[in-house]
C-alpha cells in the first residue's frame, strides 16, 4: 500500500511536470508572435492585416464584423495610433535622457575647465611671486639647476638636493600643464560625442514622424474610401494625455537648448580668459628667463673672478715651494758649519784639558762640578720656558727629549776652561742676546727671506709671524750648538744621536712648512674677510652718501630761502641808504645856509634859497646861535660817520651774499636746466596720457561689455581673498616662527661663541693629552691581538656548536614529519574504519525494514525488488537513488555524519598546525571517535544477532 501511495505520488509529480513544460513552451510561442508583431512596422501591419487578424481571434475576443467591406479599419487605427504616441513619448524621454547626458558632459566640463583655470591661476600667481623674490634677491647668483649625481644626493640638506627638488618640480609643472590641456581635448571630444548623439536621435525622431504622418495619409485616404461612417477612437484621453506630456518634454527641450547656449557662451569667455592667462604666463617666463641670463653673467663673472684667485693662490702656493726649498738649502749650509764650528771647539777643550788637567786641585773640580750643575739646572728652565713661550706642544715634547741631564752628558768631569764654552752655550739660550745674532747671520737672513716673501703675500699675518719664527730659530741654534759641545764626550753614541738628531730636525721643518701653510691659508681667509668688510664699506658708503645728498638738497632749499632773505634786507638797506643819503644832503644845505647867515652880506640871497627847498623860515634860522649848530653838526657828523661805518659793513656783508649768490644761481642754473629736462619728460608724459586717455575711452567701452564677465568674477574672487586672508595668517604665523627662529639663532650664536672658547682651552687639553694616546694605542694595539685570538677561538667554537644544533634539529624535524604523517594516517583509517562500521549499518537497517514491510504486506522480497525496478525503469533512475528518495532521513543522517567527519579532521589537523601541538588534545580527538566506531559496533552486533536467529 505504502509502495502505490509512494508510486501515485510520483506519477502525479511527473504530470505537473510535463504540465508546466507545455506551458513554458506556448509562453515562448506567444513572445515569438509578440516579438514578431512588435518588430514589424505599422506600414509592414497594414500591408499584412489578414495573417495578424486570425492570431488575435484565437487569442482575444471575436471583433464584430461592420457592414463595410473593411473590417473593424477603426479599432486597428486607434491602436495603431496610440502606439504611435506611446512610441513618439518613449523616443522624446530617450531623447531628453540624451540631451542631458550632453548636458552633464557641458557641465562637467565647464567644472574641469573652471578647476583649470584656477590652477592656472595658482601658477600665475606661485610664478609672479616668485618673479618678485627673484627681483628682490638679484644680487644673488642662482643660474640654470644642472642635474646631481646619485652620490651627491645622499646627503640629506645639501645644494644638490635642493636642486634636484627645484627640478622634480619644474618638470611636475610641465607634466601638469600638458595633463590639463589633454583634459581640455578629452573633455571637447566628449562633449561633441554627446552632442552628435542627441543630432542622431533628432534625425530618426523626425524620420519616424514623416513616417507617422504618410501613414496617417494613408489611414486618411482609406476613410474616405469607405461608406460607412469612422467609429470615434477608443483611447482620445489617451491621446490627449500624450500630446500633453509631448508639448511639455518640447518646452523642456527648448529650455535645454538654450541652456546649451549659456554654456558655450560661458565656454567662449573661458577660453578668452585661459588665452589671456597663457599670454601673460608666457611673458613672465620670458622675463623670468631673461632674469636667469642676467644671474647666469654674474655668476660666470664671479667664477672667473674666483678662477683668477685660485691662480694668485697656485702662484703664491709656488713661490711657497721655492722658499721652503731655498730655506732647506741654507739649513744644510748651517748644519755643515756648526759641525765644523763643533769639531773645532772639541779640538780645542781637548787641548785645554789635556794641558791644565793635573794642576788643578779637587777644590776646584767640586766647584766647577757645582756650577756646570747649577747652568745646566739653568739651561733646561731656560729650555722648558722657551719651548712653552713659543712652539707647540708636539714640539715642546721632542725638544724636551733632546735635552739631556747633565749627569748623563757628563758634564761634571769637565775642567775650568770648560765654562766659557758654557757660559756661550748659556748666552746662546737667551733669544734677545748680541751674540746669537752676530754669530749666526745665515740662518737670521733666510728667516728675513721667508718672512719677506710672507710679507709680500701676506699683509698682516706675517708680521705676528716673524717674531715666532726668529724664536724657533734661535731655540734649533741653541740644541744644535749644545749637541755639538757633547760630541767629544761621548764618540761612542755619536752617529746614532747624529742621525736621530737630523731626524729630528727633518720632522721639525716639516712640521714648520705645515705650520707656515696653515698661516698662509689663515691669511687668505683674513684677506676675503677684508674684501667683504670693505664690501660692506662701500655698501655704507653709498648710503651715506646718498643721506649727504639728501642734506645738500635741504641745505641748497635752507640758503635759496635765506637769499631771499637777503635780497630783502638789500633792498631795506638800499633804501635806508637812499634815506641818509637825502637827509646828508639836507644836513649840507642847512651848514651852506648856516654858513651863509653868519655872512653878513649874504643873507638875503640864502634866505628864500632856504625857504623854496626845506621849508624852513629864516626867523627861525636867524635865532639858532652858532653853539646849537655846532652841537648839531658834530651830532649829525656822528650819525653820518656810524652810518657810513653800517654801508661799509652793509657793502661786505653784499659782497658776501652777492658771491653766495652766484653760487645759488649757478645752482639755480642747474637745477633749471634738469627743470626743463623733467619739463619736455612731463610734455611727453602729457602726450602719453592723453593717449592713455584715447585708450582709456575705449577701455571703458569695453568694460561696459565685460561688466557681466567682472559680477561673475567678483564671486570667485571673494572665494579667492577667502584664501587670501587664511594664506596670510598662514604668513603671519610663519613671521611669528621665524622671529622665534632668528632669537634662537642668536642664542645659538651666542652658544657658539662660547663653544668656541671652550674648544681653545679642550684643544690645549688634547695636545697635552696626545703624548698619553700613543702610549695607550700601543696598549690597546697589543689588547687587539689577544681579543682577535680569543674572538677567533671563540668563533670556532660557536660554529662547532652551531654545525651540531643544526643536525639536531634536522633530526628532530624529520622525526616531527614523521609523527605528523602517522597521526594523520591513523586518523584517515579511523574514519575509514568509522564510515565502514556506518555502512553496514545503514544496510542492516534498511534490510531489516525491508523485511518488516514484507512481513506486514504479505510480499516476498523478490516482488519488492521486482516493484523498485518497475519504479526505477519508469522514472529513469538507479535503485540505488530511489532508494535514497524513499529513505530521506537516512540520507541526511549520512550527509550530516560526513560534515561532522569533515569537522573532525579539520580539528585535528588545526591541532598538528599549532606551534606546540598538546598530545592532550589529540587523545581526546582520538577518544572521540573511538568511542563512536565502538557505539556503532555495539548497535551493529545488536542488529546482526536477531537477524542470524532469524534463520
Amino acid at each position: 500500500m505504502f509502495i502505490s501511495n509512494k508510486f501515485v505520488a510520483l506519477l502525479s509529480v511527473q504530470a505537473v511536470v510535463v504540465e508546466r513544460a507545455d506551458a513554458q513552451n506556448l509562453s515562448s510561442h506567444t513572445d515569438q508572435a509578440s516579438t514578431t508583431d512588435s518588430d514589424l512596422t505599422p506600414e509592414d501591419k497594414n500591408f499584412y492585416p489578414r495573417s495578424a487578424r486570425p492570431v488575435r481571434r484565437q487569442q482575444g475576443t471575436p471583433v464584430q464584423r461592420s457592414r463595410s467591406l473593411s473590417p473593424a479599419s477603426s479599432v486597428v487605427l486607434g491602436i495603431g495610433s496610440s502606439k504611435g504616441a506611446e512610441q513618439r513619448i518613449q523616443d522624446l524621454e530617450e531623447l531628453l535622457r540624451l540631451k542631458t547626458k550632453e548636458n552633464e558632459e557641458l557641465g562637467k566640463a565647464h567644472n574641469k575647465r573652471r578647476e583649470r583655470m584656477c590652477l592656472i591661476q595658482n601658477y600665475y600667481k606661485t610664478v609672479r611671486d616668485q618673479l618678485k623674490e627673484m627681483e628682490k634677491s638679484s644680487g644673488l647668483a642662482s643660474g640654470k639647476a644642472h642635474r646631481a649625481e646619485f652620490w651627491q644626493l645622499r646627503q640629506e640638506n645639501s645644494d644638490a638636493v635642493w636642486n634636484e627638488l627645484a627640478y622634480l618640480k619644474n618638470l611636475t609643472t610641465k607634466l601638469s600643464i600638458e595633463k590639463a590641456s589633454l583634459e581640455e581635448e578629452l573633455d571637447i571630444l566628449r562633449v561633441q560625442s554627446a552632442m552628435d548623439r542627441a543630432t542622431v536621435k533628432e534625425l530618426h525622431i523626425c524620420l519616424a514622424k514623416e513616417h507617422q504622418e504618410l501613414l496617417y495619409k494613408m489611414a486618411e485616404e482609406q476613410q474616405v474610401k469607405s461608406s460607412t461612417p469612422k467609429k470615434p477612437p477608443l483611447s482620445s484621453g489617451r491621446m490627449d494625455q500624450s500630446f500633453k506630456k509631448i508639448e511639455q518634454l518640447e518646452h523642456r527641450m527648448f529650455l535645454l537648448e538654450e541652456q546649451n547656449e549659456k554654456l558655450r557662451d560661458e565656454k567662449e569667455q573661458l577660453l578668452e580668459a585661459n588665452k589671456d592667462l597663457a599670454h601673460s604666463c608666457r611673458r613672465l617666463h620670458a622675463s623670468a628667463d631673461h632674469q636667469r641670463v642676467q644671474e647666469a653673467v654674474r655668476e660666470e663673472a664671479a667664477l672667473a673672478q674666483e678662477a683668477q684667485h685660485r691662480g694668485d693662490i697656485t702662484a703664491l702656493e709656488v713661490q711657497l715651494g721655492e722658499s721652503k726649498k731655498e730655506i732647506a738649502r741654507l739649513h744644510h749650509q748651517l748644519l755643515k758649519l756648526r759641525q765644523e764650528l763643533g769639531i773645532l771647539r772639541a779640538a780645542r777643550d781637548f787641548y785645554r784639558n789635556r794641558a791644565a788637567g793635573p794642576t788643578r786641585t779637587t777644590g776646584n773640580s767640586t766647584s766647577i762640578n757645582n756650577k756646570v750643575k747649577f747652568k745646566a739646572t739653568r739651561h733646561r728652565r731656560l729650555l722648558h720656558l722657551h719651548s712653552h713661550q713659543t712652539v707647540g706642544p708636539n714640539q715642546a715634547t721632542s725638544w724636551q727629549g733632546c735635552s739631556p741631564s747633565p749627569t748623563k752628558d757628563e758634564w761634571e768631569d769637565m775642567s775650568i776652561d770648560s765654562d766659557r764654552g758654557e757660559e756661550f752655550s748659556d748666552s746662546l739660550n737667551r733669544t734677545p742676546s748680541q751674540a746669537v745674532l752676530h754669530r749666526q747671520p745665515s740662518t737670521k737672513k733666510s728667516y728675513r727671506c721667508s718672512s719677506s716673501s710672507n710679507l709680500e703675500t701676506t699683509s698682516v699675518g706675517s708680521n705676528r709671524r716673524q717674531p715666532h719664527v726668529l724664536a724657533q730659530g734661535s731655540s734649533t741654534r741653541f740644541l744644535l750648538l749644545d749637541d755639538k759641545q757633547h760630541e767629544p764626550w761621548d764618540r761612542g753614541t755619536g752617529g746614532e744621536k747624529r742621525r736621530w738628531r737630523k731626524k729630528r730636525m727633518l720632522m721639525k721643518s716639516q712640521r714648520c712648512s705645515t705650520s707656515s701653510l696653515q698661516q698662509r691659508v689663515e691669511s687668505l681667509q683674513r684677506h676675503i674677510d677684508i674684501l667683504r668688510s670693505a664690501r660692506k664699506d662701500a655698501l655704507l658708503s653709498a648710503r651715506e652718501m646718498r643721506r649727504a645728498n639728501e642734506m645738500i638738497t635741504s641745505q641748497l632749499n635752507t640758503l635759496t630761502e635765506k637769499l631771499h632773505s637777503s635780497k630783502q634786507q638789500t633792498q631795506k638797506l638800499t633804501s635806508d641808504l637812499a634815506g641818509v643819503e637825502q637827509q646828508k644832503k639836507v644836513l649840507e644845505m642847512e651848514l651852506e645856509q648856516w654858513k651863509r647867515i653868519t655872512l653878513p652880506p649874504q643873507t638875503s640871497s640864502a634866505a628864500p634859497v632856504n625857504t623854496e627847498c626845506h621849508g624852513k623860515t629864516l626867523p627861525a634860522s636867524a635865532n639858532l646861535g652858532p653853539k646849537s649848530l655846532e652841537a648839531e653838526v658834530k651830532q649829525l657828523q656822528g650819525r653820518l660817520k656810524s652810518a657810513s661805518a653800517e654801508v661799509t659793513r652793509q657793502m661786505a656783508a653784499n659782497k658776501a651774499l652777492r658771491g653766495q649768490l652766484q653760487e645759488k644761481e649757478e645752482k639755480l642754473s642747474q637745477l633749471q636746466d634738469k627743470m626743463n629736462h623733467t619739463e619736455r619728460d612731463v610734455h611727453m608724459k602729457r602726450q602719453l596720457v592723453e593717449d592713455l586717455k584715447t585708450r582709456l575711452k575705449f577701455l571703458q567701452e569695453m568694460e561696459k561689455s565685460y561688466r557681466g564677465q567682472v559680477e561673475e568674477l567678483e564671486k570667485k574672487v571673494k572665494a579667492l581673498s577667502e584664501e587670501g586672508t587664511n594664506r596670510k595668517s598662514f604668513i603671519e604665523s610663519l613671521k611669528r616662527r621665524l622671529n622665534v627662529a632668528a632669537t634662537e639663532k642668536s642664542q645659538c650664536e651666542d652658544s657658539c661663541a662660547k663653544l668656541k672658547e671652550d674648544l681653545g682651552k679642550k684643544e690645549q687639553r688634547i695636545q697635552a693629552l696626545q703624548s698619553h694616546i700613543a702610549a695607550s694605542e700601543a696598549a690597546l694595539a697589543a689588547l687587539e691581538k689577544t681579543a682577535h685570538e680569543q674572538m677567533e677561538g671563540l668563533t670556532q667554537q660557536s660554529s662547532n656548536t652551531i654545525a651540531k644544533l643544526q643536525r639536531q634539529l634536522g633530526q628532530l624535524s624529520s622525526h616531527l614529519e614523521q609523527l605528523h604523517c602517522f597521526i594523520k594516517t591513523l586518523a584517515s583509517e579511523i574514519l575509514l574504519d568509522v564510515q565502514e562500521v556506518k555502512q553496514q549499518l545503514m544496510n542492516r537497517r534498511r534490510l531489516k525494514q525491508a523485511s518488516s514491510m514484507a512481513a506486514r504486506n504479505n510480499l516476498s522480497a523478490k516482488s519488492m525488488i521486482k516493484a523498485k525496478s518497475v519504479a526505477a525503469s519508469i522514472l529513469n533512475m538507479s535503485e540505488n537513488d530511489l532508494a535514497d528518495i524513499m529513505e530521506p532521513d537516512q540520507t541526511t543522517e549520512g550527509y550530516g555524519q560526513s560534515s561532522r567527519d569533515q569537522e573532525w579532521l579539520d580539528h585535528l589537523n588545526l591541532i598538528l598546525q599549532q606551534k606546540i601541538p598538546t598530545a592532550s588534545q589529540l587523545m581526546q580527538a582520538v577518544r572521540v571517535k573511538m568511542k563512536e566506531r565502538k557505539v556503532l559496533t555495539e548497535e551493529l552486533a545488536a542488529l546482526t544477532t536477531p537477524v542470524s536467529e532469524k534463520p
